[in-house]
C-alpha cells in the first residue's frame, strides 16, 4: 500500500510539473511576471525600470530549467516505481484496476491544477491590461497638461497622429487602419529566418578575419581534375569549429524567439498582405515627411502619365538600350582612361556592370490639395548605365557648386544669421518651383564647359576630332560624359520605357550637382542687379532661400528679375508675417525689443509627428536616435530657455504619440542638456586618442536578446585569435512594412544582375548552377544560349532616342553597335566553347531550357554572392558545375541541407 501511495503520489507530481512548465511559458510568452519572480525592493519606484523586469525574465527562465531537470528526475523515479509495482502484483487484473484508480485521482488534481494556472494568468492579464490602460490615461494626462504650443500648424497638438490619407475609393477596416498606422518604416516581428543570409555573413566575417585570399577568382576556367586547398592553422580551425557551433546555437535560439514574438503579429500582416494584393489601389509615402497615402491605381498612373505626356523633358522609346548603352559608355571609359582624360579610379567608378533600366515613381504632394495632390517623380536609378559615371562627375563638378551664398545646412545658417546687422532689414523668402526638372540642362552643360574645357574657337569644334586641338577634345569628351549621366538615362514606368532628354530626375546622383551650378550661376549673374534692387543679404539651400532686403524695396521687382534670368524657372515668394519667417527647420523671429532674431524649430504642416513607433522591431539605438536627433536640434537651434522648454514639451508629446516611455524620453534630455552645458561653459584640453585597432563590420540578424548573446560571443572568440581588432557589429532588423508594397516596375528576368542562376537540359535531368555580376542575358550567351532567345525583349534602341533623323548617322551608330562588344569577362567564341553547358550539348546533342532558366538568388555584396553558389552547387551537385564551391566553405564546410535552400525547380 506504501509502495501505490508512493507510486501515485509521483505521477500526480509529473503532472503537476508539465503544468507549472506550460503555465511558466505562457508567462514568457506574454511577458506576464507571476508573483514568485517578484524582486522586493527599498525604492518601489524601480520596479518598472528594465533591469528589474529583465531581472524577473531571468528568474523565470531560471525557474524553467530547474522544472524540467525536476521532470526528467520524475519521470525516471516514475518508471522505476511502476516496474516494482508491477512486479509485486503479479494479477493483471489488479494492477489494471489500480491504473485505473491513479488516472482517476490524476485526472482530478489536474483539473485543480489548471484552474489555478488560469486563475493566476487571468490575474496576471487582468493587471497589465489595467496596467496599459493606466499608462495610455496617464500619457493623455501628461499630453493634455502640456502648454499647446501653436507656433506651428501641425497635426501633434492633437492626442492621437493621424498617418493615413486615404484619397481613393476604398474603405479602410480598423484593422487595415490599425495595421498602417505606424508608417511604411514600421517593423514587425518575422517568422521566417534568413539561414542564407547568415551563413554568408558568418562565411565572410571569417574569411576577412583570418585575411584569406583565394588564387582562384574563377572556379569555372580551372580543370575539372585540379584540387583546391586551403591550408589554415590548427588555431584558426579550432575558431572556425567555435564560430560555427556559436551560429548553430544562435540559429536554434532565434527561431524560437522569433516563433514566439511573431504569434501577436500574424493577423496584421495577414491584413498588409489583402492590402498589397489588392490591384485596384496603390500604397506608397507622401512626398514630405512620414507617413502612408492610399490612392486609386488608375489616377496614379494617369497623373504620372500625364507629367510624361510633356514631351519638352520626355520621350517614349519602344526598345530597351541598356546593353548598347553600356557597351559604348564602357568604350568611351576606355578610351578617355588611354588618353590619360580620367584616372584608373575614376574609371573604376564610372565604369557600369550588370546595369538596368532606371524606375519612375510617384509620390503625392498632399501639401497642395488645392491643386488635386499632384504627383512629384522620383528616379530609383541604381544600377542603372550612368550611375557610376554621375558618382565619377561629382566629384569633377563639385568645386562649381561653391558659392558665398550657399549654405551648408541649418547650423551654418544659424551662425550667419546670429552675425547679421540687417536687423531691421525685411525678411523674404524666393523658392524655385519644381527646379530638379525644370532646371535647363543643355544650358547649364554648356554653362560647365566653359568654365572648365573653354575651347579655342567655334570654328575648331565643327572639324572633325582627328584635327580638334586638345581643349576641343576635351570639351568634346566631357560634354559626351556629362550627357551620358543626364540626358541619356532612360526608365521604366507602367511597363513602358522613356528617356528624359531635359531637367534632372530626383535620384540620379548627378541632379543635386547640376542644380546647385545652375542656381550659383544665376546668382552670380543676377546678384549686381538684385543688390541695386535692394537685396541686402542672399542665403540659398538648394531651391530655398533667405532673404534681406531694405524696407523700400520693391519685392515683386526682385521677383521678375529672379523670373527673367531663364523662361524654364520660376520663382515664388513669401514675405515675413508678424516678424517670423520659415527656413529650413528654423523659424526665425525678430526680437523688436534686444534688435536681434530670436529662433526656434520650425515643422512643416506636412508634419505627421510620426516616428520610428517604441513597438517597431528595431535595435533600441534606433529609437533612441529618434529623440536624441530632437534635442540636439533644439539645443542647437532654439536661441532662449523659453522656446527651448516649449521645444522640449513638443518632443515629450511626440514621443508620447509615438508610444515611447516619458521616463526614457526626459533621460535622454537630461544626458543630452548636461553635454550641451558642458560643452558650451568648461573646455577640457584632453588629447585625442586614436583607435589604431583595424575594423572589421559584421551583419547579423536582429533578434532582440538572442543577438546581443551573439554579439559578446562573436567578440569574446574574436579575441583568442586576432586581439587588435575591432570589431563592429551591425544589427539587421527584419524587411519593414514597406516591402508588402512594390510600386516600382519589376525587373524582367534576363536583365537581373548580380544574381545566382540555374539552367537545366530539356533533354535529360543534368543542371547548371552559376553567378554573375552582369546582366544574365550576357552570362547565358556566353554559355551559348541562342543570341535571338531575348531579341523580342532586348532590341537596341531605335534611332529616336538620340532625336535625330539622319541617314548618315543611322549608318554610323549602325556601324557602332555591331562593333565588338566590349564586356567583364572575355566574351569570344573560345570562351564559349570552354563553357560546360556548350560542351554538354554539343556530345550529346541535347538543347538547354533557356527559356526557362531561374534567378535563385540576387545580392549586390560580391562575396555573399560566390557564398550563396557555393551553397546551392554543395547542396544539389549540379552534374554540368566543374567545381563543388566558388568560394571556401571554412565555419560551414558541409553547408547547409536542402530544406533550408530554394528548391530550383520549384
Amino acid at each position: 500500500m506504501k509502495l501505490y501511495y508512493e507510486f501515485v503520489k509521483i505521477y500526480v507530481k509529473l503532472y503537476k510539473i508539465r503544468k507549472d512548465l506550460i503555465f511558466i511559458r505562457t508567462c514568457k510568452r506574454e511577458r506576464l511576471i507571476p508573483t514568485f519572480a517578484h524582486v522586493r525592493l527599498a525604492n518601489p519606484h524601480l520596479r518598472k525600470t528594465q533591469v528589474i523586469q529583465q531581472c524577473a525574465q531571468n528568474i523565470l527562465q531560471g525557474e524553467l530549467k530547474y522544472k524540467k531537470r525536476l521532470l526528467t528526475q520524475s519521470y525516471r523515479h516514475s518508471s522505476r516505481l511502476f516496474n516494482m509495482l508491477k512486479d509485486s502484483i503479479p494479477q493483471n487484473i489488479i494492477f489494471n484496476r489500480l491504473i485505473s484508480i491513479r488516472d482517476e485521482i490524476i485526472s482530478k488534481q489536474v483539473k485543480k491544477f489548471e484552474e489555478r494556472h488560469d486563475h493566476k494568468l487571468a490575474k496576471l492579464r487582468y493587471y497589465n491590461v489595467k496596467k496599459a490602460m493606466e499608462q495610455s490615461h496617464r500619457n493623455s494626462m501628461i499630453l493634455s497638461s502640456l502648454p499647446n504650443n501653436n507656433r506651428n500648424d501641425n497635426n501633434t497638438q492633437e492626442n492621437d497622429l493621424k498617418t493615413i490619407t486615404n484619397l481613393s475609393q476604398r474603405k479602410l477596416t480598423i484593422d487595415e487602419e490599425n495595421a498602417l498606422k505606424h508608417g511604411l518604416h514600421h517593423v514587425f516581428p518575422t517568422d521566417k529566418f534568413d539561414n542564407s543570409r547568415f551563413v554568408c555573413n558568418m562565411e565572410h566575417f571569417y574569411a576577412k578575419l583570418i585575411n584569406l585570399h583565394t588564387d582562384y577568382r574563377h572556379y569555372e576556367r580551372k580543370d575539372s581534375q585540379q584540387q583546391i586547398k586551403h591550408k589554415l592553422t590548427s588555431t584558426q580551425l579550432n575558431v572556425a569549429g567555435e564560430l560555427r557551433s556559436i551560429a548553430n546555437s544562435f540559429r536554434k535560439k532565434a527561431e524560437l524567439e522569433m516563433t514566439i514574438n511573431n504569434q501577436q503579429y500574424k493577423q496584421i500582416k495577414q491584413t498588409l498582405r489583402s492590402l498589397a494584393n489588392d490591384t485596384n489601389i496603390i500604397i506608397t509615402r507622401p512626398d514630405k515627411g512620414r507617413g502612408v497615402v492610399i490612392m486609386d491605381k488608375g489616377e496614379y498612373i494617369s497623373k504620372m502619365e500625364t507629367l510624361l505626356e510633356d514631351q519638352t523633358k520626355f520621350k517614349r522609346i519602344y526598345d530597351d538600350p541598356t546593353i548598347p548603352n553600356e557597351d559604348r559608355l564602357i568604350r568611351l571609359l576606355l578610351r578617355l582612361q588611354k588618353e590619360g582624360f580620367i584616372t584608373n579610379e575614376e574609371f573604376r567608378m564610372a565604369k557600369p556592370i550588370g546595369s538596368r533600366p532606371a524606375r519612375l515613381y510617384g509620390l503625392p504632394k498632399l501639401h497642395k490639395p488645392n491643386e488635386n495632390y499632384p504627383l512629384r517623380p522620383v528616379m530609383s536609378a541604381i544600377k542603372t548605365v550612368g550611375y557610376g559615371l554621375g558618382r565619377m562627375l561629382k566629384n569633377r563638378l563639385s568645386h562649381l557648386r561653391t558659392s558665398p551664398y550657399v549654405i551648408k545646412d541649418s547650423f551654418d545658417f544659424l551662425h550667419k544669421i546670429k552675425s547679421s546687422k540687417n536687423v531691421d532689414k525685411i525678411l523674404v523668402s524666393f523658392d524655385v518651383a519644381s527646379l530638379f526638372t525644370n532646371v535647363p540642362l543643355t544650358y547649364t552643360i554648356d554653362f560647365v564647359l566653359e568654365q572648365m574645357y573653354p575651347t579655342c574657337s567655334k570654328s575648331c569644334l565643327k572639324l572633325p576630332k582627328t584635327k580638334q586641338c586638345r581643349k576641343c577634345k576635351q570639351n568634346v569628351d566631357f560634354r559626351t560624359l556629362l550627357e551620358e549621366a543626364t540626358s541619356k538615362t532612360h526608365f521604366t514606368f507602367n511597363n513602358k520605357m522613356y528617356v528624359q532628354h531635359n531637367g534632372v530626375a530626383m535620384g540620379a546622383p548627378l541632379a543635386p550637382v547640376i542644380a546647385d551650378i545652375f542656381m550659383s550661376h544665376l546668382e552670380t549673374t543676377l546678384m549686381d542687379r538684385l543688390t541695386q534692387s535692394g537685396v541686402c543679404e542672399w542665403y540659398r539651400y538648394v531651391d530655398d532661400t533667405f532673404v534681406f532686403i531694405n524696407k523700400d524695396a520693391n519685392v515683386d521687382n526682385i521677383l521678375s528679375i529672379l523670373n527673367e534670368f531663364h523662361p524654364s524657372i520660376k520663382f515664388t515668394r513669401k514675405i515675413e508675417d508678424n516678424d517670423k519667417l520659415e527656413f529650413l527647420d528654423v523659424q526665425v523671429i525678430r526680437s523688436s525689443e534686444q534688435q536681434c532674431f530670436e529662433t526656434t524649430i520650425y515643422r512643416k504642416p506636412t508634419f505627421t509627428g510620426l516616428l520610428t513607433s517604441w513597438n517597431s522591431y528595431v535595435p533600441i539605438q534606433y529609437k533612441k536616435a529618434s529623440i536624441v536627433s530632437m534635442v540636439n536640434r533644439a539645443l542647437n537651434i532654439c536661441s532662449t530657455y523659453k522656446h527651448l522648454e516649449d521645444e522640449f514639451n513638443e518632443i515629450r508629446r511626440i514621443g508620447l504619440l509615438n508610444n515611447y516611455p516619458l521616463s526614457f524620453i526626459d533621460t535622454i534630455i537630461g544626458i543630452k542638456l548636461s553635454q550641451h552645458r558642458n560643452k558650451t561653459f568648461t573646455k577640457i584640453d584632453t588629447p585625442i586618442i586614436e583607435n589604431d585597432k583595424k575594423k572589421i563590420y559584421v551583419e547579423i540578424p536582429f533578434i532582440q536578446s538572442s543577438t546581443i548573446g551573439l554579439k559578446n560571443k562573436i567578440k569574446h572568440l574574436t579575441n583568442k585569435l586576432k586581439p587588435d581588432l575591432d570589431i563592429q557589429f551591425f544589427f539587421k532588423p527584419p524587411s519593414s512594412t514597406q516591402a508588402f508594397f512594390q510600386n516600382k516596375d519589376p525587373i524582367v528576368k534576363h536583365m537581373k544582375s548580380d544574381v545566382v542562376y540555374y539552367v537545366k537540359c530539356n533533354d535529360c535531368t543534368h543542371s547548371y548552377i552559376g553567378k554573375t555580376e552582369r546582366q544574365c542575358i550576357r552570362r547565358l550567351n556566353e554559355h551559348g544560349a541562342p543570341k535571338t532567345a531575348y531579341q523580342q525583349q532586348c532590341n537596341h534602341v531605335s534611332d529616336d532616342l538620340n532625336h535625330n533623323s539622319n541617314i548618315q548617322e543611322l549608318r554610323r551608330s549602325s556601324r557602332i553597335r555591331n562593333k565588338t562588344t566590349i564586356t567583364n569577362d572575355n566574351n569570344s567564341d573560345n570562351m564559349i566553347a570552354k563553357s560546360s553547358i556548350t560542351q554538354h550539348e554539343k556530345e550529346t546533342g541535347h538543347h538547354m531550357d533557356w527559356s526557362n532558366f531561374q534567378v535563385i538568388w540576387q545580392d549586390n555584396h560580391y562575396y555573399r554572392l560566390l557564398i550563396k553558389e557555393s551553397l546551392l552547387i554543395k547542396a544539389y551537385e549540379p552534374e554540368l558545375n566543374k567545381t563543388t564551391h566558388s568560394v571556401p566553405l571554412l565555419v560551414f564546410p558541409d553547408g547547409l541541407p536542402r530544406v533550408l535552400l530554394p528548391n530550383p525547380d520549384l
